[in-house]
């Protein structure tokens, strides 16, 4: 990756990190609600007595227990076969139209249930103040530094497949990988935000580092190759080092497309949308 690519990610990442007080003040108050008829058994066979469930939020939450249903409920920390019941907190009973409110202090996971219907558990997750916006700075750095995509994930291919589709910014190139059985063609549009044709306005193909001729209509080429073969490479004056997080955005748009047709069915393998 080039050093503007570096810089770019890492602007990205401080950004993302500068911005997570403002992202996360919307959370510090979270509200549970019981569900309606939660006081008959049946809730628990999908994990939905308390809605939502499991709830995730930082220190210092107020986290709210307001009780929807028509029975009195509780909100107490432990379980029911436990011998902690309500020692982080406990609601006593929150008659129908009330709340219980607890401000988190600890980090940790924490089951809690309903005393009078000890079959309503629910899961609080307390995490550290910033926990998950630096998980999510991390990910989108991931995601920005990625090399390549799988393109079988955007792809139906029939007769050939397409394994992966790669940049190599020190040869100009975009590499297909495939997996031939038989005799086919191989038809790619491509993007100039991808990849810039030479000059006069063409490419060059190799296939298996072998030199092949082919047939060109604007950005569109069909390449034949052959059963066994496995590497095409497509040459231009540039390629953008970042290509396999682009790519992911534009194959998800149908910018760049790549149809497979073998020789034999000359069946057509549409992008998936």
């Amino acid at each position: 990756m080039s050093i503007l690519s570096s810089l770019f990610v890492l602007m990205s990442v401080v950004s993302l990190i500068a911005i997570a007080p403002s992202a996360f003040a919307a959370h510090h108050e979270v509200t549970i609600e019981n569900a309606p008829g939660s006081s008959t058994p049946g809730c628990e066979d999908t994990n939905s007595c308390f809605i939502p469930n499991p709830v995730t939020v930082e220190l210092g939450t107020i986290v709210t227990w307001s009780n929807t249903d028509t029975a009195a409920h509780t909100a107490s920390s432990g379980t029911a076969a436990g011998g902690d019941m309500g020692e982080v907190w406990n609601s006593s009973l929150i008659m129908a139209g009330g709340s219980f409110s607890y401000t988190t202090d600890t980090v940790g996971s924490f089951d809690y249930f309903c005393m009078v219907h000890p079959w309503m558990a629910g899961t609080l997750i307390v995490e550290e103040v910033g926990a998950a916006a630096a998980a999510d700075a991390a990910a989108a750095a991931a995601a920005m530094a990625a090399p390549s995509i799988d393109a079988a994930d955007y792809i139906s291919t029939s007769g050939v497949s397409v394994t992966s589709i790669t940049a190599n910014a020190d040869d100009d190139s975009v590499i297909i990988a495939i997996d031939a059985d038989d005799d086919g063609e191989l038809s790619v549009t491509l993007h100039s935000k991808i990849i810039t044709a030479f000059d006069d306005g063409t490419y060059f193909v190799l296939i298996d580092n072998e030199e092949v001729e082919f047939e060109q209509s604007g950005n569109s080429l069909t390449i034949p190759y052959g059963a066994g073969n496995e590497r095409v490479e497509i040459v231009g004056s540039h390629v953008v080092p970042e290509f396999g997080t682009i790519a992911m955005i534009i194959l998800a748009v149908a910018i760049v497309s790549i149809i497979a047709i073998t020789a034999k069915t000359r069946t057509t393998l549409i992008p998936k949308l």
